[in-house]
């Protein structure tokens, strides 16, 4: 079953065909806050001279599609000039591993009637070996493939690795321009053969976020993001456990472990949950420093970390692990150190302000925009000579 897409004007012409990483269910859930959803936007942007741009979800098991899109919470629209093709399938999941998934759903994309000189965008490996890739891999049509994380690597994908593995290789073959989002990335890229891969880091829209600050009560170190396998939790908890004069939030959803559990006996320490992407703004604005507690090598999947760019957006200092690629993104205030010093390096600032730090808000690099980072895919994209 295939949900017609639903752009701004149905009967325009459709200028560019994009595969995200999940689809239109994840990106209205969360308000576009990923890579891809922000080039989703920004391409709307870009094309809106030449036609839409129709966005093809990942399939799903049909029914689970529908119970997930009945779960409260806010949506947020359609961007200008964006329509999806949503599609459902009569399959359950191997609910042992459900990252079978990836592979298991890419048979089930459905055929576009599009232009077949139409460009393409994906970020799903998997559509190399989809139901479409005869048809997306045509002489005519120039295809970008954007990489977001290291999928041979990933934790998540250890129960299809053969099958991540044949993916990647498979892509590489056959797609016309490669882009990395991290250096991790980028290595991945030249593994497989694409030394023509084009390091493009993530970026921000600063024009979101405000250098104003609301903060009050305790001195607030803020993170926001996915807890996941990447979490130092050994770090966080020592924090807490060294620091109970500084309050610490963290925002987002656990994805595994028992963060939760570490942290629940700290009074001075807040779990909020995933929180919608138009929510973060203001919240950000609630900190006195972005906090970056990363593993450094194990748990790190190859990719770039959009919140370092948000936080710096917002005008916060920012403390982080030296994970990969963060010494060389060219961002002011923003504090590379080893784990082991970074309480040292809070009691400091707590010392040093007792309660707030001052804002460093410095002008946002240009490059550093997802406006910026867009327009480089958009002439990737319109390059007809490949």
């Amino acid at each position: 079953m295939t949900t017609p897409p639903t752009p701004t004007d149905s009967r325009r012409d459709v200028a560019l065909l994009a595969y995200p990483m999940h689809g239109h269910r994840k990106l209205t859930m969360e308000g576009y806050r990923t890579r891809d959803g922000h080039f989703i936007e920004w391409f709307g942007r870009h094309f809106a001279d030449v036609g839409t741009v129709q966005v093809h979800s990942r399939p799903e098991p049909a029914g689970f599609d529908r119970l997930k899109s009945m779960r409260p919470g806010r949506r947020a629209p359609a961007p200008p000039n964006v329509g999806f093709v949503d599609s459902s399938v009569f399959r359950l999941p191997n609910m042992r591993d459900r990252f079978r998934w990836w592979s298991d759903s890419a048979a089930h994309y459905p055929q576009s009637t599009v232009d077949p000189h139409t460009p393409a965008i994906m970020w799903n490996p998997f559509m190399a070996v989809s139901s479409v890739s005869g048809q997306l891999f045509t002489p005519e049509r120039t295809t970008v493939f954007d990489l977001l994380d290291d999928w041979t690597i990933h934790y998540a994908f250890e129960g299809v690795r053969d099958a991540v593995d044949n993916a990647y290789r498979t892509l590489f073959d056959c797609v016309t321009h490669v882009t990395a989002n991290a250096e991790g990335t980028l290595e991945l890229a030249h593994r497989f053969g694409r030394t023509d891969a084009v390091l493009l880091p993530n970026g921000c829209d600063p024009e979101r976020f405000s250098t104003e600050s609301t903060a009050s009560g305790p001195l607030r170190v803020g993170y926001i993001g996915k807890l996941g396998r990447r979490i130092n939790d050994q770090l966080i908890v020592a924090a807490c456990e060294a620091l109970p004069e500084i309050e610490f939030l963290i925002a987002g959803p656990i994805l595994d472990g028992d963060i939760d559990k570490k942290l629940a006996r700290f009074s001075n320490c807040t779990l909020v949950g995933d929180i919608h992407y138009d929510d973060v703004p203001a919240l950000m604005q609630t900190f006195d420093i972005g906090w970056v507690p990363h593993h450094v090598g194990e748990g790190e999947v190859g990719g770039d970390v959009i919140k370092t760019y948000e936080y710096r957006a917002a005008g916060l200092p920012v403390l982080s692990t030296p994970i990969s690629g963060i010494r060389s993104r060219g961002l002011e205030a923003v504090t590379v150190l080893d784990a082991s010093d970074h309480v040292a390096w809070l009691a400091a600032k707590l010392a040093e302000h007792s309660e707030r730090v001052p804002r460093a808000a410095t002008p946002f690099p240009e490059d550093a925009t997802w406006k910026r980072k867009s327009a480089a895919l958009h002439g990737l994209l319109t390059d007809n000579n490949g």
